[in-house]
């Protein structure tokens, strides 16, 4: 028989269900269309029929997430850079700000999720691993809030909070906070803003530790100081989203 998969998610003391998990998921795809079509871009459902914006609210919810996936990669990276262009800069312009208001402290605020998965077999790893393969759409996939991704670079909405900001990522960063040392698996580094790249505006710190037939991880954003909490609370949730999506081709 074969085993089955689990996510456990608790964020600031509070469990969420993988179907609270998705409805954040899918609220945010109705929202993302609602923002593409503002910003003037021509939509198609799964038929490839133009999607008008009052019809945008009545997708069918277990469509919506394919028909955004497939919205994102047809019109491409270019295009999406073209449309959110402004969005960008005033995404810069807020964490300009934030940065000249903090204190360089990164571990005042703090995102947190921890996330426990069970149920990973050899096989279930792999078609995570094959499933990552094709970065782009993979980590598309993750959240509607990337707008696009690679392995060193991402451009999202920080949680769920005002514009999508364009990122680069570096590894090699110092534990922004103490370190769990039962989670002895640990992936930091940092974000920096492309558009200037001696701005850091996160760091990221997700440690694991192996348990039977899975994973426990602690993922961490550490923000500068001055970051909004509606900010820093919402990326959590953005975290406990996106994980779970990265295991979500493995469940029955």
């Amino acid at each position: 028989m074969m085993q089955k998969t689990n996510i456990k998610v608790v964020v600031d003391g509070k469990e969420y269900t993988q179907q609270g998990l998705v409805k954040i998921y899918i609220d945010r795809c109705y929202h993302t269309l609602h923002e593409l079509k503002n910003l003037g871009e021509k939509l198609l459902n799964n038929q490839g029929q133009a999607i008008s914006a009052g019809e945008i609210d009545s997708l069918p919810p277990e469509k919506v997430r394919s028909i955004l996936l497939s919205n994102k990669l047809r019109i491409g990276k270019d295009e999406l850079n073209r449309l959110y262009a402004e969005q960008y800069r005033q995404a810069d312009e807020m964490w300009s700000e934030i940065l000249a208001k903090s204190d360089g402290d990164y571990s005042k605020k703090a995102a947190r999720a921890h996330i426990i998965v069970t149920g990973l077999t050899f096989s279930k790893y792999m078609k995570i691993i094959a499933s990552a393969i094709k970065i782009r759409k993979f980590l598309l996939a993750m959240h509607p809030d990337h707008i696009d991704a690679t392995m060193t670079s991402v451009t999202e909405i920080m949680g769920m909070y005002g514009k999508p900001t364009q990122m680069i990522g570096k590894l090699k960063e110092s534990a922004p906070a103490l370190i769990n040392k039962e989670h002895n698996l640990r992936l930091i580094g940092a974000s920096f803003l492309t558009s200037s790249p001696d701005k850091k505006n996160a760091v990221a710190m997700h440690q694991v530790k192996k348990i039977k037939g899975g994973i426990d991880m602690l993922a961490g954003a550490y923000f500068p100081s001055a970051t909004p909490q509606e900010l820093v609370d919402g990326h959590s949730i953005h975290m406990a989203v996106e994980i779970s999506n990265a295991f979500k081709n493995v469940m029955e």
